[in-house]
């Protein structure tokens, strides 16, 4: 798959010492362009810039910024030194954000507040940090990372997909903001990912949240390399929102136009897996 569009691109990414972000990262890298990652972890920024100057053009600029995406002033900062070190900035990927499932009445204050300091309002302060250079520039991308549970919610994702349904809301009307300066902005909603954020989710995941994901024909577990080549390929076409694949489209498609029939459906999954797991449970207590 070519991405020449983007040679000599210059690029900013939030989130982009790991999963889609780095995916992402390395795809423009191996294109030509030229791009800054940030993230909180200097260490793992530290080993992506250098796969991404063994895989990028020897002209091409790599830096990272140590960020939390929460804190506007510190994004404010960074902003700056970014499109200074790279002459500029055409496209601003925002893909920072954490997943924490659990049911609403089991989570802590803390949790909530979290993921829509990072999910929600991380993309918020990166959006707004490069605001007026875009719309001084009057041209450039601005891409929002959201989910697919950013446009409907399941057991145990209530206050996930909180995080990620502000970020929909904010997006549809930044975009028109951003229309009149001729600068775009799009919205992505990746799928289940094989990300090491996947990974750290599952730790404490409720098993009826497992269970639920094991059983539905509509979730598709998808590599990072082949959802970082759906955004970039998704990124030059006329549409607002994106997807990956079969399985995302219908998702979407259903809960657009059917919601009633689609909440029908995953309340029978739910009580499908609610079944599966009870008999599995009697089963083990039989089995002692």
């Amino acid at each position: 798959m070519s991405f020449t569009r983007y040679k000599d691109k210059k690029v900013f990414i939030t989130g982009g010492s790991a999963g889609i972000g780095k995916g992402i990262a390395i795809q423009l890298a191996k294109a030509g362009a030229s791009v800054i990652v940030s993230a909180r972890g200097k260490s793992n920024l530290e080993k992506t810039v250098q796969e991404l100057k063994a895989v990028g053009a020897p002209t091409a600029v790599f830096g990272f910024a140590v960020l939390d995406v929460s804190d506007k002033k510190a994004l404010e900062k960074e902003a700056k030194k970014a499109i200074q070190t790279l002459g500029g900035l055409d496209l601003l990927i925002c893909s920072s954000g954490f997943a924490k499932a659990g049911e609403a009445s089991d989570l802590e204050d803390e949790v909530y507040r979290n993921l829509m300091d990072v999910n929600f309002f991380g993309h918020v302060n990166s959006a707004l940090a490069f605001n007026d250079h875009f719309a001084k520039q009057k041209s450039g991308e601005i891409v929002f990372l959201a989910s697919t549970l950013a446009f409907f919610s399941i057991y145990g994702y209530g206050a996930y997909s909180a995080s990620k349904f502000a970020i929909v809301g904010f997006a549809q009307g930044f975009r028109q903001e951003m229309m009149l300066h001729g600068v775009k902005v799009k919205l992505f909603l990746p799928p289940t990912t094989d990300t090491p954020g996947l990974e750290k989710e599952n730790t404490d995941k409720p098993e009826l949240s497992k269970e639920i994901e094991m059983g539905s024909a509509l979730n598709k577990v998808h590599a990072i390399d082949s959802v970082a080549k759906a955004i970039l390929k998704w990124i030059p076409n006329k549409k607002f929102i994106g997807y990956t694949g079969w399985d995302s489209w219908l998702q979407y498609f259903l809960f657009r136009h059917f919601p009633e029939f689609s909440i029908k459906l995953t309340d029978s999954e739910l009580k499908a897996a609610q079944s599966r797991l009870y008999k599995k449970k009697q089963k083990d207590r039989n089995a002692v």
